[in-house]
């Protein structure tokens, strides 16, 4: 009980002393027969500023005053004032009561019972006006609601929780960024629960943190498992609230950051794949540099060879960067890479039309075809007029993709005595995709196994589809 109540209590038999309660409001007493019947014994004379009728006239008509409440309020005053009788309990509820005047005014009427000797109960109580704390309150309720609308159409969700107890206050908004119906009821436990386990000891060393230093505010991101299973990043700003006995309120505010998560993840996940490919396209032009020195007899010769070869990478990397870093089709990169070479003698299978590769394995692919290409002008099948090249697809184990490269009708093709330069190229630029390539000098012609990942040309940043693991 509040003030009021204890007011009444401490009235006891002396509730007909003046003035009324100490202008808290107006003191009565009901006596309650031990048979249901009922009389008024005591109206103070603040009756008549509150009710607009005089404590007499209240006196003579015992009807007077209830008739006043309201007539959508009555019910709820009956069903009350029945259960304290039956109870023997203290009686307290707020009704709205139209005054003789006409005006309407919010009431509080509280008694407490006290059993007579002759079986009867007496109830002493007040009547008070509580229409400005009422109106009051629906403002600052009013204005609360709207500051509410405003902020959680930010996404803002609102919380507060007493660390002296487990429950906690949280706004609808706050309760649907944890997946939460309206109407749950939350507890600290309940929240700690939610929060994702890895999670949850740095959120208690945050609010630590803030308890330590005596208060103040602090912001901690942490994940949240909802209750069906999704997990979301929520960032949590909070200010604790501090008196002489430690923390006395803690508040704050919650936000859904999973969207800026996940960008963040990507961008950090395209950071490190071009950091990967910037340093694989690296690997590769040495690799150019240090094997056509090698076969380069005079400057005039190393200058036509590395340029036929960066042009070859070039064409291949303009593949790349027209998909946006996307897989591009393999079919593109050898008909691209192939072009110069006239396309009337080499033949391509149409198996490779669906098949897609990474930005490395195109760039690396382009170089090795062009290689095998300018060897076949030189030394093999098209070095004569009726040699002729067919690019075929073999069986493999699943996401593995191999291009089968094989001559015909040309010259004897003897094996070189070092490592060729298609070789070093697999080896710099497909390795670490899990790339190889095989050669075979055949009496009917040169031979080249081709094997590498297949790419998902529905995944933004290109990822290599790996073969399963039996």
């Amino acid at each position: 009980m509040d003030d009021a109540a204890d007011t009444i209590d401490e009235l006891g038999p002396a509730v007909r002393r003046e003035p009324d309660a100490g202008a808290l409001g107006m003191a009565y007493q009901v006596v309650i027969g031990a048979d249901g019947s009922r009389r008024w014994t005591f109206v103070g004379q603040r009756c008549l500023g509150l009710n607009g009728v005089s404590a007499e006239e209240a006196m003579q008509n015992p009807m007077l005053l209830y008739e006043m409440i309201l007539p959508e309020h009555r019910e709820a005053f009956v069903a009350a004032e029945s259960e304290a009788i039956a109870a023997g309990k203290p009686f307290d509820i707020e009704v709205a009561m139209r005054r003789a005047d006409g005006e309407v005014r919010w009431h509080r009427i509280a008694s407490m019972p006290r059993p007579l000797p002759d079986g009867s109960t007496a109830w002493d109580g007040l009547q008070i006006d509580v229409t400005e704390r009422r109106r009051i309150a629906g403002e600052l309720a009013e204005q609360r609601r709207r500051l509410e609308v405003a902020v959680e159409a930010t996404g803002l969700g609102f919380w507060e929780w007493d660390p002296h107890g487990e429950l906690v206050i949280w706004s609808e908004r706050n309760k649907a960024l944890f997946g939460l119906p309206a109407d749950a009821e939350m507890t600290i436990s309940r929240y700690m629960e939610l929060l994702h386990p890895e999670d949850l000891p740095n959120v208690r060393e945050v609010y630590e943190n803030a308890v330590a230093h005596g208060g103040g505010d602090f912001s901690v991101e942490h994940r949240v498992e909802l209750p069906d299973g999704e997990t979301r990043w929520i960032l949590t700003h909070g200010r604790v609230i501090t008196d002489g006995d430690g923390a006395k309120l803690v508040v704050g505010t919650s936000l859904d950051v999973t969207g800026r998560k996940a960008a963040e993840e990507r961008r950090a996940l395209l950071m490190g794949e071009l950091a990967h490919r910037a340093k694989n396209g690296i690997a590769v032009i040495m690799a150019i540099v240090q094997q056509s020195a090698r076969s380069s007899q005079t400057v005039e010769d190393l200058e036509s060879l590395l340029m036929a070869r960066l042009q070859s990478m070039a064409i291949a990397q303009d593949l790349v960067t027209g998909s946006g870093g996307r897989p591009v089709p393999l079919g593109e990169v050898v008909k691209q890479t192939l072009s110069p070479f006239g396309l009337a003698r080499i033949e391509m299978s149409d198996e490779f039309e669906d098949v897609f590769v990474i930005g490395d394995i195109a760039v690396g692919l382009g170089l090795l075809l062009h290689e095998m290409a300018t060897n076949a002008v030189k030394y093999g099948a098209l070095s004569n007029r009726t040699g002729k090249v067919k690019i075929v697809r073999a069986d493999t184990q699943p996401g593995m993709i191999v291009m089968h490269w094989c001559e015909s009708e040309g010259p004897e093709v003897k094996p070189g005595p070092r490592k060729g330069f298609g070789t070093r190229v697999l080896e710099s630029a497909m390795r670490t995709q899990g790339g190889k390539v095989d050669f075979a000098f055949e009496p009917r012609g040169f031979e080249a196994r081709v094997e590498f990942p297949s790419a998902d040309p529905n995944n933004p940043l290109g990822r290599t589809r790996r073969p399963e693991t039996p």
